[in-house]
Parts: C-alpha cells; structure tokens; sequence
C-alpha cells in the first residue's frame, strides 16, 4: 500500500493489468486530469461526482464508469470520500476488449460483487491471490464488455424502473416483496420481475439482499459497531445468517473484513 496526496492506494499487476483499490478522504477534489490509458472504475463505498467538458456522472457504492484513454475529467468526492476498484490495462494491447472505447455508466448486473471480490484478493496474502484477482478482473472485463455493447442497443430504463432501483436502495433493512415493490411503482408483479432482472441480471430478491450487504459492508468499514448490531440494521435473521451470505459474496467474514479495511496508523 502507498500513499499518494492523501489517497492510499493498494494495487497489483497481474498478467498485463494493474488491478488497484483506492480510498479517497472526505471532500477530495480531484483535479482535472486526461488518463493515458483506459480504465474501468467501480465505487466499492462512500460516492463520487465525476465531470467532464459535455456531462456528468454521478456514482454510488456499486456503480462504475468506463474511461477512454485521453477522457479529459475532474472529480468531487462526497463527505464520507469513497473506495475505488480499478481495473487498468498496462498497454494499448490490452484495450482490445471493446469495453474501453467509449464512456459508459455500469450499474447493476453484479459488477459491485466482483469489484468487492476483487478488492478482496488484493489485500489476501497467500499464493491463490493472484490467479484469483486475474479471474475477477477478467469477469468484471467482460460483464463491462456485455454491458457496453448491450447498452448501444438498448433504451433507457422506463421511469419505474429507476423508481424500484431507488425503493430497494433506500429502503434500509427493510424487505420489500416483489408485490409491494411492483404496487408501489405501478405495475404488475410479473412484468416487474421479468424487466428486473433483464436490466440487473439478478432477480429482484437478489438485487434488494446484495443492496443490505452493500450498506452492512460500508458500516463495517466505517467505524466499531458491533457486528450483531450491523448485521440486524441491515435486516438479517441473526448474525450467522448474516456472517454466511457475507462471506459468500464479498470472499471474507465480516469481521476479517473490518480488520482488512482499517486505514493503517
């Protein structure tokens, strides 16, 4: 790990990429930079607002950005900072996925699982991390490829769409059945579920667990709450329960994972 103007960095290359997670302190302010080479970044916690000369791009925990090379931007972290996973090939070489040759947004469809993942295998010490955080790199490259090429095709999401994406994400540790998600947005269950998943990749129950985790994961990075207390916030049975689901998506148990995200003395 090493420390640039504030920014801690842990980074890897493996096999032609720099695999890399970044934490930025509260209120960072990025000055406007052009990358030389693309890259793909995914919020792993906390957010970010990312401005370039014609939009802007605002960016939550899982969410992502593609990043032509020469993509002139600055960037404005939000009041809790953020981490970042990047995947960044080493040479022009490696840009021949189709994935790097426009800006695009990332949501949904796992891609903040297999950055958590990914970012896991980055602080893992034994001999399996490498090989392990090249396959999620790879899994995160071509979702990004799929997602990219699908988005030229595709339209925007219909407006309850955004509105069930927003209700799960904000909901806390409530669960919001598929009945009352589909009532509060307006349309029928089935056409809901099926819509769902073809944009999120994941059905709704899914996408609304790996949401609790995601929030019970930025909670357990932030401070010394107790687990059993994070874990019933996020509305989870028990704490077992919780420590198994945890450890299944993110590769670690939560309590190992609070030790591994502690910003060092």
């Amino acid at each position: 790990m090493t420390e640039d103007d504030g920014v801690l960095v842990r980074s890897a290359d493996v096999n032609g990429f720099t695999l890399a997670e970044l934490r930025f302190p509260p209120g960072y302010l990025q000055d406007a930079f052009e990358p030389d080479l693309p890259y793909i970044a995914l919020v792993l916690d906390g957010g970010l607002v990312k401005t370039f000369p014609r939009r802007t791009v605002e960016l939550d925990r899982s969410c992502g950005v593609t990043m032509p090379a020469g993509a002139t931007h600055s960037a404005r972290f939000g009041t809790r900072g953020a981490r970042v996973a990047i995947v960044k090939p080493r040479t022009e070489a490696g840009t021949a996925l189709g994935c790097f040759d426009r800006l695009a947004e990332l949501r949904g469809r796992g891609f903040g699982w297999l950055a958590w993942r990914l970012a896991a295998e980055l602080r893992a010490s034994d001999a399996a991390a490498p090989l392990a955080a090249e396959g999620f790199a790879l899994e995160l490259l071509a979702a990004t490829s799929r997602e990219t090429r699908a988005g030229r095709r595709a339209r925007r999401p219909p407006g309850w769409l955004r509105a069930a994406d927003e209700l799960l994400r904000t909901c806390g540790g409530k669960r919001i059945g598929l009945n009352e998600l589909a009532s509060e947005v307006g349309v029928h269950p089935s056409h809901l579920a099926r819509v769902f998943r073809a944009h999120h990749g994941v059905s709704v129950g899914e996408y609304g667990r790996l949401v609790r985790l995601a929030r019970a994961a930025e909670e357990i990075a932030a401070g010394d709450v107790p687990l059993a207390a994070i874990a019933a916030q996020a509305g989870f049975a028990d704490q077992s329960h919780f420590t198994r689901l945890f450890k299944a998506y993110v590769g670690t148990t939560p309590a190992r994972y609070r030790e591994a995200t502690r910003v060092p003395d």
